[in-house]
Protein backbone atom coordinates (compact mmCIF):
# COMPACT_ATOMS: atom_id res chain seq x y z
CA UNK A 1 0.00 0.00 0.00
CA UNK A 2 1.18 3.57 -1.07
CA UNK A 3 0.73 6.74 0.96
CA UNK A 4 -2.31 6.69 3.72
CA UNK A 5 -5.31 8.45 2.23
CA UNK A 6 -5.54 11.90 3.81
CA UNK A 7 -6.76 15.57 2.48
CA UNK A 8 -3.39 17.76 0.82
CA UNK A 9 -3.21 21.32 2.78
CA UNK A 10 -3.02 24.23 0.71
CA UNK A 11 0.47 24.46 1.21
CA UNK A 12 1.06 21.00 0.13
CA UNK A 13 -0.14 21.25 -2.77
CA UNK A 14 1.58 24.20 -4.23
CA UNK A 15 4.79 23.08 -3.04
CA UNK A 16 4.23 19.79 -4.60
CA UNK A 17 3.02 20.77 -8.04
CA UNK A 18 4.59 19.86 -10.85
CA UNK A 19 5.37 23.10 -12.95
CA UNK A 20 6.22 21.69 -16.31
CA UNK A 21 5.84 17.87 -17.54
CA UNK A 22 9.10 16.92 -18.74
CA UNK A 23 8.53 13.59 -21.40
CA UNK A 24 10.48 12.81 -24.22
CA UNK A 25 8.35 10.92 -25.95
CA UNK A 26 6.31 14.06 -26.73
CA UNK A 27 9.39 16.63 -27.70
CA UNK A 28 10.58 13.52 -30.19
CA UNK A 29 7.27 13.48 -31.97
CA UNK A 30 6.79 17.05 -31.98
CA UNK A 31 10.82 17.37 -33.11
CA UNK A 32 9.57 14.73 -35.75
CA UNK A 33 6.91 16.71 -36.87
CA UNK A 34 8.57 20.03 -37.19
CA UNK A 35 11.98 18.50 -39.11
CA UNK A 36 9.86 17.06 -42.11
CA UNK A 37 8.40 20.85 -42.36
CA UNK A 38 11.91 22.88 -42.14
CA UNK A 39 13.30 19.73 -44.60
CA UNK A 40 9.93 20.55 -47.01
CA UNK A 41 11.07 24.26 -47.61
CA UNK A 42 14.43 26.16 -47.90
CA UNK A 43 15.51 29.59 -46.90
CA UNK A 44 19.16 32.02 -46.94
CA UNK A 45 20.70 32.21 -44.55
CA UNK A 46 23.06 35.53 -43.35
CA UNK A 47 25.89 35.86 -41.06
CA UNK A 48 25.75 35.84 -37.49
CA UNK A 49 24.90 38.92 -35.09
CA UNK A 50 27.48 38.83 -32.01
CA UNK A 51 25.24 38.49 -28.82
CA UNK A 52 26.46 39.08 -25.32
CA UNK A 53 24.76 38.82 -22.27
CA UNK A 54 26.27 42.43 -21.31
CA UNK A 55 24.51 44.03 -24.81
CA UNK A 56 21.45 42.63 -23.95
CA UNK A 57 21.02 43.35 -20.43
CA UNK A 58 22.29 46.94 -21.11
CA UNK A 59 19.20 47.03 -23.92
CA UNK A 60 16.44 45.39 -21.61
CA UNK A 61 17.21 48.05 -19.19
CA UNK A 62 17.53 50.79 -21.99
CA UNK A 63 14.90 49.96 -24.18
CA UNK A 64 11.09 50.05 -24.00
CA UNK A 65 10.59 47.21 -26.16
CA UNK A 66 13.21 45.75 -25.76
CA UNK A 67 12.10 42.43 -24.36
CA UNK A 68 8.88 42.17 -26.67
CA UNK A 69 12.03 42.50 -29.37
CA UNK A 70 13.76 39.86 -27.75
CA UNK A 71 10.93 37.58 -27.20
CA UNK A 72 9.80 38.12 -31.30
CA UNK A 73 13.33 36.92 -32.06
CA UNK A 74 13.34 34.03 -30.42
CA UNK A 75 10.02 32.84 -31.26
CA UNK A 76 8.59 32.85 -27.29
CA UNK A 77 5.16 33.95 -26.40
CA UNK A 78 4.62 36.42 -23.97
CA UNK A 79 2.45 33.93 -21.92
CA UNK A 80 5.55 30.96 -22.23
CA UNK A 81 7.78 33.83 -20.31
CA UNK A 82 5.77 34.21 -18.09
CA UNK A 83 5.33 31.07 -16.89
CA UNK A 84 9.25 30.21 -17.22
CA UNK A 85 9.81 33.48 -15.03
CA UNK A 86 7.53 32.09 -12.50
CA UNK A 87 9.40 29.01 -12.14
CA UNK A 88 12.38 30.63 -11.85
CA UNK A 89 10.97 32.43 -8.75
CA UNK A 90 9.47 29.20 -7.68
CA UNK A 91 13.14 27.70 -7.30
CA UNK A 92 14.20 30.56 -5.86
CA UNK A 93 16.21 32.61 -8.64
CA UNK A 94 14.59 35.68 -8.68
CA UNK A 95 13.29 36.94 -5.23
CA UNK A 96 12.68 35.43 -2.04
CA UNK A 97 9.19 33.64 -2.88
CA UNK A 98 6.40 33.18 -5.72
CA UNK A 99 2.99 33.88 -4.74
CA UNK A 100 1.55 34.85 -7.44
CA UNK A 101 2.54 35.58 -11.35
CA UNK A 102 3.80 38.73 -12.16
CA UNK A 103 2.71 40.27 -15.55
CA UNK A 104 4.97 41.44 -18.45
CA UNK A 105 4.63 44.95 -16.93
CA UNK A 106 5.72 44.07 -13.40
CA UNK A 107 8.90 42.67 -15.17
CA UNK A 108 9.72 45.56 -17.32
CA UNK A 109 9.37 47.93 -14.27
CA UNK A 110 12.08 45.35 -12.33
CA UNK A 111 13.94 45.42 -15.29
CA UNK A 112 14.42 48.98 -15.06
CA UNK A 113 15.15 49.32 -11.60
CA UNK A 114 17.24 45.79 -10.70
CA UNK A 115 20.09 45.60 -12.87
CA UNK A 116 20.64 42.06 -11.21
CA UNK A 117 17.59 41.28 -12.55
CA UNK A 118 18.14 42.47 -15.64
CA UNK A 119 21.55 40.35 -15.84
CA UNK A 120 19.31 37.30 -14.94
CA UNK A 121 16.65 37.23 -17.64
CA UNK A 122 19.68 38.43 -20.00
CA UNK A 123 21.50 35.14 -19.27
CA UNK A 124 17.78 33.33 -19.54
CA UNK A 125 17.30 34.58 -22.92
CA UNK A 126 20.47 34.37 -24.40
CA UNK A 127 21.68 30.93 -23.13
CA UNK A 128 19.55 29.45 -21.28
CA UNK A 129 19.61 26.27 -23.28
CA UNK A 130 22.78 25.43 -21.65
CA UNK A 131 21.72 25.80 -17.75
CA UNK A 132 21.97 22.78 -16.72
CA UNK A 133 19.17 22.97 -13.81
CA UNK A 134 16.40 24.47 -16.46
CA UNK A 135 17.37 20.98 -18.76
CA UNK A 136 15.92 19.10 -16.00
CA UNK A 137 12.88 21.47 -15.48
CA UNK A 138 11.47 22.99 -18.55
CA UNK A 139 10.64 20.92 -21.50
CA UNK A 140 12.73 21.18 -24.45
CA UNK A 141 10.16 22.96 -26.88
CA UNK A 142 10.65 25.92 -23.81
CA UNK A 143 14.49 25.19 -23.47
CA UNK A 144 15.51 25.72 -26.98
CA UNK A 145 13.98 28.92 -27.66
CA UNK A 146 16.25 30.61 -24.87
CA UNK A 147 19.01 30.61 -26.98
CA UNK A 148 19.78 34.30 -28.67
CA UNK A 149 22.76 34.07 -29.02
CA UNK A 150 22.59 31.55 -31.76
CA UNK A 151 19.03 32.24 -33.51
CA UNK A 152 19.64 35.94 -33.64
CA UNK A 153 20.69 36.81 -37.48
CA UNK A 154 20.30 32.91 -38.43
CA UNK A 155 17.06 33.06 -40.15
CA UNK A 156 16.96 29.20 -40.94
CA UNK A 157 16.84 28.33 -37.05
CA UNK A 158 14.13 31.02 -36.35
CA UNK A 159 11.76 29.57 -38.97
CA UNK A 160 12.54 26.67 -37.39
CA UNK A 161 11.42 27.68 -34.16
CA UNK A 162 8.21 29.80 -35.65
CA UNK A 163 7.05 26.80 -37.19
CA UNK A 164 7.13 24.83 -33.58
CA UNK A 165 5.59 27.38 -32.27
CA UNK A 166 2.41 27.60 -34.73
CA UNK A 167 2.37 23.39 -34.76
CA UNK A 168 2.64 23.27 -31.15
CA UNK A 169 -0.32 25.23 -30.71
CA UNK A 170 -2.38 22.49 -32.10
CA UNK A 171 -1.83 19.34 -30.03
CA UNK A 172 1.35 20.00 -27.68
CA UNK A 173 -1.01 20.59 -25.03
CA UNK A 174 -3.18 17.72 -25.80
CA UNK A 175 -0.07 15.48 -25.62
CA UNK A 176 0.46 16.77 -22.10
CA UNK A 177 -3.08 16.46 -20.93
CA UNK A 178 -3.10 12.64 -22.24
CA UNK A 179 0.03 11.61 -21.16
CA UNK A 180 -1.15 12.97 -17.49
CA UNK A 181 -4.34 10.86 -18.04
CA UNK A 182 -2.56 8.12 -18.89
CA UNK A 183 -0.09 8.16 -15.72
CA UNK A 184 -3.55 7.76 -13.91
CA UNK A 185 -4.82 5.39 -15.98
CA UNK A 186 -1.86 3.12 -14.95
CA UNK A 187 -1.95 3.71 -11.76
CA UNK A 188 -5.43 2.72 -11.78
CA UNK A 189 -4.74 -0.35 -13.60
CA UNK A 190 -2.09 -1.54 -10.85
CA UNK A 191 -4.87 -1.36 -8.51
CA UNK A 192 -7.16 -3.39 -10.51
CA UNK A 193 -4.80 -6.11 -10.88
CA UNK A 194 -3.61 -6.13 -7.24
CA UNK A 195 -7.31 -5.47 -5.83
CA UNK A 196 -9.87 -6.13 -8.13
CA UNK A 197 -11.11 -3.30 -8.48
CA UNK A 198 -12.69 -1.91 -11.35
CA UNK A 199 -12.52 1.81 -13.05
CA UNK A 200 -14.44 3.49 -15.80
CA UNK A 201 -14.64 6.73 -17.02
CA UNK A 202 -17.50 8.78 -19.10
CA UNK A 203 -20.57 10.83 -18.68
CA UNK A 204 -22.04 10.23 -15.19
CA UNK A 205 -25.39 11.03 -13.46
CA UNK A 206 -24.78 11.78 -10.12
CA UNK A 207 -22.11 15.12 -11.27
CA UNK A 208 -24.18 14.98 -14.52
CA UNK A 209 -21.28 15.50 -16.30
CA UNK A 210 -18.19 13.35 -18.12
CA UNK A 211 -15.63 11.94 -15.30
CA UNK A 212 -11.74 11.43 -16.12
CA UNK A 213 -11.98 8.42 -14.08
CA UNK A 214 -14.56 6.68 -12.25
CA UNK A 215 -14.30 3.44 -9.70
CA UNK A 216 -15.74 1.69 -9.20
CA UNK A 217 -18.48 1.81 -12.22
CA UNK A 218 -20.23 4.57 -14.16
CA UNK A 219 -23.83 3.02 -12.99
CA UNK A 220 -22.35 3.27 -9.30
CA UNK A 221 -19.58 6.02 -8.87
CA UNK A 222 -17.97 5.94 -5.34
CA UNK A 223 -14.88 7.25 -6.55
CA UNK A 224 -15.21 10.44 -9.11
CA UNK A 225 -11.83 11.75 -10.14
CA UNK A 226 -11.54 15.04 -12.61
CA UNK A 227 -8.34 15.64 -14.06
CA UNK A 228 -6.62 19.19 -15.09
CA UNK A 229 -3.12 19.25 -16.63
CA UNK A 230 -2.31 23.15 -17.64
CA UNK A 231 1.07 24.43 -18.87
CA UNK A 232 -0.23 27.48 -19.97
CA UNK A 233 -3.80 29.24 -19.02
CA UNK A 234 -6.77 29.36 -20.72
CA UNK A 235 -10.28 30.17 -21.13
CA UNK A 236 -11.03 26.11 -21.14
CA UNK A 237 -9.49 26.38 -17.25
CA UNK A 238 -12.43 28.65 -16.66
CA UNK A 239 -14.83 26.01 -18.21
CA UNK A 240 -12.95 22.56 -16.19
CA UNK A 241 -12.34 24.39 -12.75
CA UNK A 242 -16.53 25.08 -12.84
CA UNK A 243 -16.95 21.63 -13.76
CA UNK A 244 -15.18 20.35 -10.83
CA UNK A 245 -16.80 22.47 -8.41
CA UNK A 246 -20.11 21.39 -9.43
CA UNK A 247 -18.68 18.37 -9.24
CA UNK A 248 -18.01 18.53 -5.93
CA UNK A 249 -21.34 19.79 -4.25
CA UNK A 250 -23.14 16.96 -6.31
CA UNK A 251 -21.02 14.38 -4.47
CA UNK A 252 -21.64 16.31 -1.26
CA UNK A 253 -25.02 16.49 -1.93
CA UNK A 254 -25.72 13.11 -2.54
CA UNK A 255 -24.02 12.13 1.01
CA UNK A 256 -26.12 14.33 2.24
CA UNK A 257 -29.39 13.05 1.15
CA UNK A 258 -28.70 9.71 1.36
CA UNK A 259 -25.62 8.92 3.86
CA UNK A 260 -23.34 7.87 1.30
CA UNK A 261 -19.65 7.94 1.75
CA UNK A 262 -18.82 8.76 -1.74
CA UNK A 263 -15.56 10.41 -2.49
CA UNK A 264 -14.52 13.33 -4.72
CA UNK A 265 -11.02 13.88 -6.24
CA UNK A 266 -9.54 17.22 -7.80
CA UNK A 267 -6.03 16.11 -9.79
CA UNK A 268 -5.55 19.36 -10.46
CA UNK A 269 -1.42 20.29 -11.54
CA UNK A 270 1.06 22.32 -13.80
CA UNK A 271 2.51 25.81 -13.70
CA UNK A 272 -0.62 27.27 -15.54
CA UNK A 273 -3.08 26.40 -12.63
CA UNK A 274 -0.06 28.03 -9.74
CA UNK A 275 -0.64 31.16 -12.15
CA UNK A 276 -4.01 31.52 -10.86
CA UNK A 277 -3.50 31.06 -7.30
CA UNK A 278 -6.98 31.94 -6.13
CA UNK A 279 -8.22 29.15 -8.43
CA UNK A 280 -5.98 26.90 -7.85
CA UNK A 281 -6.34 26.91 -4.02
CA UNK A 282 -9.91 26.91 -4.21
CA UNK A 283 -9.74 23.49 -6.19
CA UNK A 284 -7.64 21.79 -3.16
CA UNK A 285 -10.10 22.93 -1.04
CA UNK A 286 -13.08 22.12 -2.64
CA UNK A 287 -12.63 18.08 -3.36
CA UNK A 288 -12.44 15.25 -0.76
CA UNK A 289 -8.98 14.32 -1.91
CA UNK A 290 -6.73 16.63 -3.82
CA UNK A 291 -3.93 15.00 -6.18
CA UNK A 292 -1.39 15.79 -8.59
CA UNK A 293 1.76 13.84 -9.79
CA UNK A 294 4.08 13.75 -6.88
CA UNK A 295 0.99 12.30 -4.76
CA UNK A 296 -0.50 10.13 -7.39
CA UNK A 297 0.77 7.01 -4.79
CA UNK A 298 -1.85 7.95 -2.79
CA UNK A 299 -4.55 6.98 -5.11
CA UNK A 300 -4.65 3.38 -4.26
CA UNK A 301 -5.33 3.81 -0.37
CA UNK A 302 -8.23 6.35 -1.28
CA UNK A 303 -9.76 3.68 -3.57
CA UNK A 304 -9.00 0.80 -1.25
CA UNK A 305 -10.80 2.79 1.51
CA UNK A 306 -13.66 3.96 -0.26
CA UNK A 307 -14.99 1.30 -2.58
CA UNK A 308 -17.55 -1.16 -1.03
CA UNK A 309 -15.95 -4.46 -0.58
CA UNK A 310 -18.72 -6.08 -2.83
CA UNK A 311 -16.48 -4.74 -5.15
CA UNK A 312 -13.36 -5.82 -4.35
CA UNK A 313 -11.91 -8.86 -6.57
CA UNK A 314 -14.59 -7.95 -9.29
CA UNK A 315 -12.21 -7.54 -12.13
CA UNK A 316 -10.29 -10.81 -11.42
Amino acid sequence: MNKEARKLTFEEAWESATAFLIDEEIENKLDSKIDAIVRASSDARIARKPITIENVTSYLTEKKEALEVILAEIALSQEKFLRIVSLLRRIGRIGSEFDSEWHMDKIKAQLKKDNSFALTIARLLVEGVKDTELQSLLPRYYLEKLNLKEVAGEPEIKRRLNIKEQESRKWYGNLKGQKVENVIKGELEKIKSQHGIPYDRGRIELIHTDADWVVPLKEDPYIVIMVSFQETTSSGQTNKARDMFKGYEKVRERNVRYRDKRVFINFVDGIGWLARKADFKRLVEECHYFLNLKNLDMLESIVCKHTPKKYFGTSR
